[in-house]
């Protein structure tokens, strides 16, 4: 296969990748990087799609406007990757501003050093762009779940092979004559950067797909309205820890929003949502690092804490009971703030999976002495 089928393949191949990038991230919400990877996959196809005799005689504009669209599509992954993984991205001004840059070194370096210059511009920013990607994605799959470990190393070690390639021909462009021959075959190098350029788009969809598997099942375990885990994703988590080899006991807490009833007859439900809310973050951040805490009724939650006897536990039902008490929510009519307690249920320790279902009746029978003894405190299991 010759150079420009090999191009023209890459062209199709990366243009119809990202225009299936294109289509998914409008079925999409939220950063999800997927339309900046199908934006910058179809510069890389319309780079590819230029023909080599037009880039080779091109004049200074068009070589620097060919070169500066491979340069942003390289920025576009790697503004997409940091979208994906959730972190500070590489703002538009700032994606601009790089190509721009490119752009004005490759011309100065034509129209002071020649044509040559040209290549050795482009090729070597190209390397350190995928350098500095391939980086990037072997530092998430590092500090990534083991669900998405496996397509960012092929993701890195796609980006270092390009890299790779784009190093060779900048050393070449420094030591060989212009119609010397490149130091590797011309089909061993194209078959390199094919294979390359077509395990991209596949391996940016199989991140994306798992992505998608895993938010799906964190939504399936979660409650949508204060975001902690519902009770199925409390069964999960306790099914968890009792699998460890080495496993503390557990004791549960039943906590009861107290006349929360009242709450939405007298303020709405807008006002209610608000309250649980932010007793939720109040439960949660108040806990120990090895504790969660799991919404599993309209006003109730339950907190599973890891480790401790009944006195320590009920030392952190306390802090719970306090946090929560010091909890205010502004009224939407502007008239005041509500103030809310809770009512904390313990059970006795256990450390057996078969046994959370009655430890949390047990819990539940604390609450409703709680309850019947007017609210607002903490109970120990009734004997």
């Amino acid at each position: 296969m010759d150079s420009g089928t090999i191009a023209v393949v890459l062209a199709l191949t990366l243009a119809c990748t990202g225009g299936m990038f294109l289509v998914i991230a409008q079925q999409m919400q939220g950063r999800s990087g997927v339309a900046t990877f199908a934006l910058g996959l179809s510069l890389f196809g319309l780079v590819f799609a230029v023909p080599d005799p037009v880039d080779r005689s091109a004049g200074l504009l068009l070589g620097v406007l060919i070169d500066a669209t491979a340069v942003a599509a390289v920025l576009l992954l790697r503004r997409g990757l940091q979208r994906f993984m959730r972190h500070d991205e590489l703002s538009w001004r700032s994606l601009g501003l790089l190509v721009f840059g490119f752009a004005l070194l490759s011309m100065g370096a034509r129209l002071i050093f020649g044509d040559p210059a040209r290549g050795i511009v482009l090729q070597l920013s190209l390397a350190l762009l995928f350098g500095w990607l391939a980086y990037t994605a072997a530092s998430e799959a590092r500090r990534d779940s083991p669900v998405l470990r496996m397509p960012l190393l092929l993701l890195a070690v796609v980006l270092l092979v390009l890299a790779l390639l784009s190093l060779g021909n900048t050393v070449h462009h420094f030591v060989a004559d212009p119609g010397a021959t490149a130091p590797v075959s011309d089909a061993f190098y194209s078959a390199v950067l094919m294979l390359a350029a077509l395990l991209l788009g596949p391996t940016l969809l199989w991140m994306h797909t798992l992505q998608l598997t895993r938010q799906l099942a964190e939504l399936a375990s979660r409650d949508p309205l204060t975001h902690l885990l519902n009770e199925s994703g409390l069964d999960e988590v306790l099914r968890r820890h009792f699998a460890r080899r080495r496993h503390e006991p557990v004791t549960l807490m039943h906590v009861d929003i107290d006349q929360f009833g009242r709450v939405n007859r007298l303020h709405g439900e807008a006002a209610g949502d608000d309250v649980l809310r932010l007793i939720a973050v109040a439960l949660e951040t108040t806990l120990r690092a090895d504790d969660f805490v799991a919404r599993v009724g309209g006003e109730e939650f339950v907190v599973a804490c890891a480790g401790a006897d009944l006195e320590k536990a009920a030392v952190l039902a306390e802090r719970l009971r306090a946090a929560v008490a010091a909890v205010r929510t502004g009224l939407n009519d502007g008239s005041g703030h509500l103030r809310c307690t809770v009512t904390i249920g313990l059970s006795r320790p256990f450390d057996d999976l078969e046994h959370w279902h009655a430890a949390w009746e047990q819990a539940s029978i604390s609450l409703q002495a709680g309850k019947d003894a007017g609210g607002n405190c903490v109970v120990h299991p009734v004997v």
